[in-house]
C-alpha cells in the first residue's frame, strides 16, 4: 500500500513539473511563423518593425491624435450628431467629453455607450467616430461615446469612473436624446472593452441600474501573462505581449501583480454571476486571445448568456465586417427581446 502511494506521489509530482516546465518554456513566436498564422492579407505585418512602447511612443501618438480631424461619414444623413460635458462621478474630477449619435426617423432607442481603445493611455473619440454612427444607424440605438480619463496621468479607477459617471447621467438625461432607459447596454474595444466590463462589475456592486448587454470586442481581461496567447506573441509588430505588463503598471500601479485593485478588469473578479449578457469578439493572433475567451468561458460556467467568436488570422484590432451583423443581431436578442 506504501509502495503504491509513494508511485502515487512520484507520478503527480512529475505532472506538476510537466506543467510548470510547459508554463515557462512556451516560445515565442518568429515573425515567418506568426506571418503564417495571420490572413495572407495581413501576412506582411508580421515582418515590419517592432515598436518601443515607452512614455516618448505615448506622447508621440497623443500629439498626432491632438491633430486628427473628425472623420467624414458618408451616412451623415441618417444621424445626428451631439456633443455635451458629463459632470464627473466625484467631486473635484472634471467634466467628461461625450459625442452622442441619434439614428434619425427614431423617437425612442436603447441606450449604448461606446468606450474607445488605446491600450488605457490613448486613444479619443476620433478614432471610432464611423463605428458609432454605424452602430446607431444599423444597430438602432443611441450610441454615447465617452472621452474618458487616460493613464498614467489618470490610473484606475479614473477612467472607470467617468464610464459610470456617464452610464448614470445617461439614465437621468435619456429623454433629452430619446434614450430608453430600461434598455440600455455598453462595449467598447481593447482598453475600452477593459473599461466596459470594469464598469459592469462595479454597476453590480453599487447594485446599481440594470444593464441590457454588454459587448467586448478584442479585451484584455486579465492581468495574466502566461497565457499561451502573451507568450507566443510577447515580440511582434503592433500589440505585443511585451507591452502588457508595461501598459498595466501605467494602469493600474507599478505593483500591479501583487496589489490587484477589485474590478479593475473584466476578468479580476471570483464572482461572475449576475452579470448581462455578453458578447465577446478575439482575434486570433492577438497576445490578449486566450484572456478574452477565458473570460467568455467562465461567463458561460456561471449561466451567463454568453456569444463567443474568436476570429483566426486576425491581428489585434482587426475584425471581419461580419461582426457587425453578429453585433446588431445580440442586440436585437437582449434589447428588443428581453429574457422574460
Amino acid at each position: 500500500m506504501k509502495k503504491i502511494i509513494f508511485i502515487t506521489y512520484l507520478v503527480f509530482v512529475h505532472l506538476l513539473g510537466i506543467r510548470a516546465q510547459d508554463k515557462h518554456t512556451i516560445r515565442p513566436l518568429t515573425p515567418q511563423e506568426v506571418s503564417q498564422r495571420l490572413l495572407p492579407k495581413y501576412a506582411p505585418l508580421a515582418l515590419m518593425p517592432l515598436t518601443q512602447l515607452d512614455y516618448e511612443n505615448i506622447k508621440s501618438v497623443r500629439e498626432k491624435e491632438k491633430q486628427s480631424t473628425i472623420p467624414l461619414l458618408t451616412n451623415a444623413d441618417s444621424v445626428e450628431i451631439t456633443y455635451r460635458n458629463v459632470p464627473g462621478l466625484k467631486a473635484g474630477d472634471p467634466d467628461i467629453p461625450v459625442r452622442i449619435y441619434k439614428p434619425k426617423y427614431i423617437t425612442t432607442a436603447p441606450i449604448f455607450l461606446w468606450f474607445h481603445g488605446g491600450g488605457f493611455v490613448y486613444g479619443n473619440l476620433n478614432g471610432d467616430h464611423k463605428h458609432c454612427a454605424n452602430i446607431a444607424i444599423r444597430g438602432k440605438v443611441v450610441v454615447i461615446s465617452v472621452d474618458y480619463r487616460l493613464a498614467p496621468e489618470h490610473p484606475y479607477p479614473a477612467a472607470v469612473h467617468d464610464a459610470y459617471a456617464v452610464f448614470l447621467w445617461s439614465i437621468k438625461n435619456a429623454k433629452n436624446f430619446q434614450g430608453d432607459t430600461t434598455r440600455i447596454g455598453l462595449g467598447g474595444g481593447s482598453a475600452g472593452a477593459g473599461v466596459a466590463g470594469s464598469m459592469t462589475l462595479l454597476n453590480r456592486e453599487r447594485k446599481g441600474p440594470k444593464i441590457a448587454l454588454q459587448a467586448l470586442f478584442f479585451p484584455p481581461a486579465d492581468i495574466d501573462t502566461n497565457h499561451v496567447s502573451v507568450r507566443e506573441l510577447w515580440q511582434i509588430p503592433g500589440v505585443k505581449g511585451a507591452d502588457i505588463p508595461y501598459l498595466l503598471k501605467l494602469y493600474i500601479g507599478k505593483d500591479y501583480a501583487s496589489n490587484i485593485p477589485k474590478n479593475v478588469l473584466p476578468g479580476m473578479t471570483d464572482n461572475f454571476s449576475q452579470l448581462p449578457p455578453t458578447y465577446i469578439a478575439t482575434c486570433g493572433v492577438d497576445p490578449l486571445r486566450d484572456g478574452g475567451l477565458d473570460l467568455g468561458v467562465k461567463l458561460i460556467k456561471v449561466g451567463i448568456p454568453v456569444e463567443l467568436h474568436n476570429f483566426p488570422g486576425y491581428p489585434h484590432g482587426l475584425l471581419p465586417d461580419r461582426v457587425f451583423p453578429e453585433l446588431y443581431s445580440f442586440m436585437y436578442e437582449y434589447f428588443y427581446k428581453p429574457i422574460k
